[in-house]
């Protein structure tokens, strides 16, 4: 038995360009009196929510049949900082960096877009665990989620964020910089960029993928440009290229690398599954390029064609991120 306690309302952070207000709100057993303290040490929930963007630059860019997976995985990027700090008592100087994130929905038409022009809202139960407790604070946090679009249940989830010292934020920074060459990110690109259909897009502006390769047994390789108008930021306040950037790339090759490799109609395709590792920051003065490994294909309970796509995005030979996502086309 629970109780709800608001806490801790908040915008979206303008670095992701995701738009729109969370609300979050925390679950209290009801013998806990509404001025408790924080979580504690132990485990607390908290229900997230936000609506889905209609009408964004990139997010609604392209078919709009459904709400991109991505939206999911920004609320909770965009709050997991915050609750560390407010909540768990760490410090206000320590960076907050999710490392690993994992969602899945089992049936991808929950995420369909009924075209009513209608905002979805997007529910989140988060179970928040601290790790690595030192002294009553926690350095790290483990997410597990329950999603909901208009109540509907459409996909679980996992993260982990630790909570880096100054000191040891400033060495993984210089770490990832040391191998980035100082040139303009334009200069890199390897070639034209795609046609925005082959990626999910209507407008040339948001492609990113450039000069791929030709797919051959299922791979593909491709130069990634963030382009000079780019309407997410290009760069985060820290000077690192953001995540949301970063996943438009892994969803843009691996629906191009689908399409080539297993002739998957993009505009009908969506991701039902999206696990990644960060591995490193994304410098944007390096280079960057995205490599693709498609499986064989297979069918989801309901006949639509699916296939797994690993990824990995590197700079000058140094993996920063690496994923597993499942393209399903839906037709």
């Amino acid at each position: 038995m629970s109780g709800d306690q608001d806490r801790l309302p908040t915008a979206g952070a303008p670095e992701c360009g995701r738009g729109g207000t969370l609300r979050l709100v925390q679950r209290t057993p009801s013998w806990e009196p509404p001025d408790a303290a924080g979580p504690a040490g132990g485990e607390a929930e908290f229900v997230l929510t936000g609506e889905l963007p209609r009408g964004h630059p990139v997010f609604g860019d392209g078919p709009r049949r459904f709400h991109d997976l991505q939206a999911g995985a920004e609320m909770l990027r965009e709050i997991g900082e915050l609750l560390g700090q407010h909540l768990f008592g760490v410090p206000a100087n320590r960076t907050g960096v999710f490392y690993r994130f994992a969602v899945r929905t089992p049936d991808i038409s929950a995420w369909r877009d009924p075209g009513t022009g209608s905002p979805a809202l997007l529910t989140t139960l988060l179970r928040v665990r601290p790790d690595k407790v030192i002294d009553g604070v926690p350095r790290a946090l483990e997410f597990r989620t329950d999603l909901q679009i208009d109540d509907v249940p459409c996909g679980a989830g996992t993260a982990n964020v630790v909570f880096l010292p100054p000191v040891v934020y400033r060495n993984h920074q210089a770490l990832g910089r040391t191998s980035a060459p100082r040139e303009p990110a334009a200069a890199d690109g390897g070639g034209a960029p795609v046609d925005p259909a082959e990626v999910g897009r209507a407008a040339p502006g948001n492609v990113l993928v450039h000069g791929p390769s030709e797919p051959a047994h299922g791979r593909l390789s491709a130069g990634i440009r963030i382009p000079a108008h780019w309407p997410l930021p290009r760069v985060t306040e820290h000077g690192h290229v953001p995540a949301a950037v970063q996943l438009e790339a892994l969803r843009q090759t691996a629906l191009l690398c689908t399409g080539r490799s297993h002739r998957f109609a993009p505009d009908r395709c969506a991701l039902s599954s999206l696990e990644v590792h960060f591995r490193g920051y994304a410098e944007p003065a390096a280079p960057m390029r995205c490599a693709a490994v498609s499986g064989p294909y297979d069918r989801d309970p309901r006949g639509r064609r699916r296939v797994p796509v690993t990824l990995t995005l590197s700079q000058t030979g140094r993996a920063v991120l690496e994923a597993v996502v499942t393209v399903v086309e839906d037709l």
